[in-house]
């Protein structure tokens, strides 16, 4: 047997090895959930922090504060900060991507106990959810969404 035929069986299976390794670390649970390791994940680095300024609540003339909430493929949600008042308030949340998400608002001290998780339930790409909360009390009230938290996909609620 000579070295020609030799390198070319060994480059071969060298090859086919490699193909495999691909093959198998493709079929990983990062590729099937993403950067962010999907429930329980590790999630991505957490984000900077950014100076981002708060969104206020619109009042209404039914004396509802509003605000409409955008939840993207990059795992954010815009405007991540929002100001209102202590009374009614309505979040309109709107995915606007692909990738579903299930935004949860933690209002704790809360005059209603339902209402200390109340959310948006799964929301696939294109949907969008009103969430209405009742808060007596100032504080500041996190928003994550359940399936992205560990990425840092989290809004905060400031009652003033």
């Amino acid at each position: 047997m000579s070295d020609v035929p030799v390198c070319r069986l060994m480059s071969t299976r060298g090859a086919a090895l490699l193909v495999t390794a691909l093959t198998i670390s493709g079929a990983s649970g990062c590729a099937l959930w993403g950067p962010e390791g999907g429930p329980g994940g590790a999630g991505l680095a957490a984000p900077t922090a950014s100076a981002e300024a708060a969104v206020d609540a619109v009042l209404g003339p039914d004396g509802v504060q509003r605000v409409e909430v955008m939840a993207g493929d990059d795992l954010r949600l815009s405007p991540s900060v929002v100001r209102a008042r202590p009374g009614v308030i309505e979040f309109r949340f709107r995915n606007i991507g692909m990738t579903p998400h299930d935004v949860r608002l933690t209002v704790t001290g809360a005059e209603d106990p339902a209402n200390t998780a109340p959310g948006t339930g799964n929301l696939n790409g294109g949907q969008a959810q009103t969430v209405r909360v009742t808060v007596d009390r100032a504080g500041r009230y996190p928003f994550p969404c359940l399936y992205h938290v560990s990425s840092g996909m989290q809004g905060t609620l400031e009652v003033v």
